[in-house]
């Protein structure tokens, strides 16, 4: 397969994205390649105490591939993208199990056919669903993030910056960090505050210039917290 390519065309004067071109090959795997990416995953799993599951819907996480990660005893965080380029039939619902799920509120309108719900309906929706997670978190932009975890009480965090130079890659960096709290058995509170901090340095980056680095994310926390 080609490695997917999306080419985004800015605005340079105000960073603002005009349009953007997919180049991709999303057609269903081969199955001898399926069972072939199904067999390596399978033996590694074992190896890792986190496995991030960032699914676009651009066709590798299979329905047999799913069952292999949704399988394991690895802790499993999930995300899974509605974009422009598979068109809302990406939905987290296709996965049986997780430990932890992260999607924004488009996202978890979709997932649960409510389009017109607000964040806590949908999110108290997501947790009856058929999907076995426990541990949910919904972002909401500039309006923060909202927690759910099966009888707790729901947690609203707020985002912690106003200044946004590039969205692109904020939720990615969001579930990155907010996944290694919850896999280390951080609170749900906890994981959304830490994942607010990375997405709020991620949207003072253009595009993928830099990486939210452990020293940026420390040194964000320790402004916060002064």
């Amino acid at each position: 397969r080609p490695t997917t390519r999306k080419v985004r065309y800015v605005d340079e004067n105000y960073l603002r994205k005009v349009y953007e071109v997919y180049f991709m090959d999303d057609s269903p795997l081969e199955s001898d390649i399926e069972d072939k990416v199904c067999d390596y995953v399978r033996t590694i799993l074992p190896k890792y105490d986190l496995v991030i599951v960032n699914d676009f819907g651009h066709g590798l996480m299979t329905p047999k591939l799913i069952d292999v990660v949704a399988g394991s005893e690895t802790f499993l965080a999930v995300n899974a993208q509605s974009n422009s380029a598979n068109m809302g039939f990406n939905l987290v619902t296709k996965y049986p199990r997780a430990d932890y799920i992260c999607i924004d509120l488009p996202e978890a309108r979709l997932a649960t056919g409510n389009r017109d719900a607000g964040i806590g309906e949908v999110g108290a929706q997501l947790l009856e669903l058929k999907i076995d997670c426990g541990s949910i978190i919904v972002t909401n932009g500039r309006h923060g993030c909202t927690g759910f975890r099966s009888g707790e009480s729901v947690q609203n965090i707020p985002a912690f910056t106003t200044s946004i130079v590039d969205t692109v890659g904020a939720g990615d960096a969001f579930l990155a960090v907010s996944s290694l709290f919850m896999g280390v058995g951080a609170s749900i509170n906890e994981s959304a505050f830490a994942g607010n901090i990375a997405g709020a340095i991620k949207v003072g980056i253009v595009g993928h210039r830099r990486n939210v680095s452990k020293i940026s994310w420390m040194k964000f926390l320790t402004t916060l917290l002064k």
